[in-house]
């Protein structure tokens, strides 16, 4: 019996369904899992759509099957809306893509584990067959699918940009024509409620992707990369676009997709860490390129070769993600299996007290999904924050009894060995304190001589509807005032001033002024900056101030 697209949807629905019954849930999904739980049209490291697809599933099935379901639609989907773009006189190619898409380890993790990417190739596949039409006839259909599948890949992960970018770069008349325009101002249109959200909360996603993954060049990351790309993707597959001789303005378009992509992120490896399934864009425009460059006879052996035996690896995969078949770990740690007997641990400890984890908001999620119970991650305020700190949690601790998690041992701690391996050590806080949300001005002269004492005036504000304490509280120091000198971005030297009285209290909405003497070590002349913030151990650092620029002269 021949096998038709259709019979290959049905085979990849229910392969990818009954993964995603059998795997436990990694921690992305559980944070994705936990912007669900409210649905607005903006979360702070995504946009909203992927937190729709968990609510809609979940309401179904509160399990993983439930969080999973919608994304294992939409990926089965895709696959089948794929064919559309194969022309129809040359069902070789058909069978082509279907080996291609059982070898493709990447998108094979995609199919059933859930991230932004999964609603994106599904509207990319939209925006394909929407061009492919404008390519034809530049009709209304066209304009709308082009317009409403931008506009659905923004909502699920903005690296839809790059698809329209490069879409334009390959054909760049495009940019003449008056109804491509209109899909795009169509796509805008609809993308406003996001725009407001981002606005009306400061932009906190644009901020995160734009600065807050940068770093200071280095080759780690380059190297990394492409490491993983190469796994990912197939020796098979990832040298497609670079060889294929395009014929027609549809496939540069499919090529540039590829090129752009994988040349993008090579870029951005330069300064940031790049996620290996970042390169999601280039997976489906690589299909059909490939299927093409395959069907020629002279090809046959090398897709046999280089193609077909990653099918191997995959089906490996497959079960070791759902059953524990072999002692493969990450840091002495199995993170794909066992998180249900660890929440279990924990909460055997923290009873229905809500946990603490440190910085950590995808076991503070975790936790929550297995559990039933209050997990919580709170930011130092450095270079990022969560939805934890957009959705305000840390002020629901104060004063209660909290339950203190981290991996590391520290002052007071017990330690838990949990029934999935991993060591954790915990702490419980009879009156929980935190200040991660407390603004901090300090007065700091704009001159000052290196090695001189510096006397600073702190002003801290209390804008909750509690009072701010700073007693110790069953911790194993008091709060104390931090700060953190930099040069050209480097750190140069950081202490601590005791400064807060162990009786000061701020009414809700109060303020009070501290006094205190700063001494500087030696210091190279020039610019400088200096942050401050509020130490209380064993909590991670809070930076609450904003880095004020100085000169350090004779």
């Amino acid at each position: 019996m021949k096998i038709r697209p259709l019979h290959f949807f049905i085979f990849w629905l229910v392969l990818n369904l009954v993964q995603a019954a059998f795997t436990e849930l990694t921690s992305d999904e559980a944070y994705y899992w936990f912007y669900s739980r409210s649905l607005e049209w903006g979360y702070y490291d995504h946009p909203p759509f992927i937190a729709l697809m968990v609510r809609l599933g979940y309401a179904l099935f509160p399990n993983e099957l439930g969080v999973r379901l919608v994304n294992v639609i939409l990926n089965a989907l895709s696959v089948l809306l794929l064919f559309k773009l194969v022309p129809r006189e040359q069902p070789r190619r058909d069978t082509l893509i279907y080996l291609m898409v059982l070898s493709l380890p990447l998108l094979n993790y995609l199919a059933f584990i859930i991230f932004p990417d999964g609603p994106l190739l599904f509207f990319l596949v939209l925006f394909l067959l929407g061009y492919q039409r404008f390519l034809e006839k530049e009709d209304l259909a066209a304009v709308l699918l082009l317009g409403c599948s931008t506009a659905l890949m923004l909502y699920s992960k903005y690296h839809g940009v790059l698809v329209v970018g490069f879409t334009v770069l390959s054909n760049l008349r495009l940019l003449r024509s008056p109804r491509f325009w209109l899909s795009m101002v169509l796509a805008l249109v609809l993308f406003l409620p996001h725009l407001g959200w981002q606005y009306a909360h400061q932009f906190p996603t644009f901020q995160f992707h734009l600065k807050g993954r940068t770093t200071a060049f280095t080759t780690r990351y380059l190297l990394e990369y492409l490491s993983q790309q190469l796994p990912a993707i197939g020796p098979g597959l990832i040298f497609i676009p670079f060889v294929v001789r395009t014929q027609d303005r549809f496939e540069r378009a499919l090529q540039l997709l590829c090129v752009g992509t994988f040349g993008f992120f090579l870029f951005t490896a330069l300064k940031a860490f790049v996620h290996f399934h970042w390169t999601s864009i280039a997976l489906f425009p690589l299909l059909l390129l490939a299927s093409r460059y395959y069907e020629e006879e002279k090809h046959e052996r090398l897709f046999q070769f280089l193609v077909l035996p990653l099918a191997f690896a995959v089906v490996v995969l497959r079960l070791y993600l759902m059953f524990r078949i072999f002692p493969v770990n990450h840091l002495n740690v199995d993170y794909y299996h066992g998180r249900k007997l660890w929440a279990e641990d924990i909460q055997k400890v923290a009873g229905d007290r809500p946990v603490l984890f440190g910085d950590n908001f995808r076991e503070s999620s975790l936790y929550s999904f297995y559990s039933g119970q209050t997990g919580v991650a709170l930011q130092s305020g450095e270079r990022r924050q969560s939805q934890y700190e957009l959705w305000n949690y840390e002020d629901g601790l104060q004063g209660r009894e909290v339950v203190l998690v981290q991996d590391r041992p520290f002052a007071g701690s017990t330690e838990l060995r949990t029934r999935m391996d991993k060591t954790v050590h915990y702490f419980i806080a009879p009156g929980f304190s935190s200040y991660y949300d407390i603004p901090v001005e300090v007065a700091f002269p704009p001159t000052v001589k290196s090695g001189e004492a510096v006397a600073i005036a702190v002003t801290v504000s209390n804008p909750r509807n509690t009072a701010l304490r700073f007693a110790r509280d069953g911790f194993p120091r008091v709060p104390a005032l931090f700060y953190v000198i930099r040069k050209d971005g480097q750190e140069v030297h950081r202490g601590t001033l005791e400064v807060f009285p162990e009786d000061a209290v701020l009414p809700p909405g109060g303020q009070r002024e501290f006094k205190a003497s700063l001494p500087l070590p030696a210091l190279e002349e020039g610019a400088h900056t200096v942050s401050f913030g509020i130490r209380y151990e064993p909590l991670l650092d809070a930076y609450n101030s904003r880095a004020r620029e100085f000169s350090v002269g004779r």
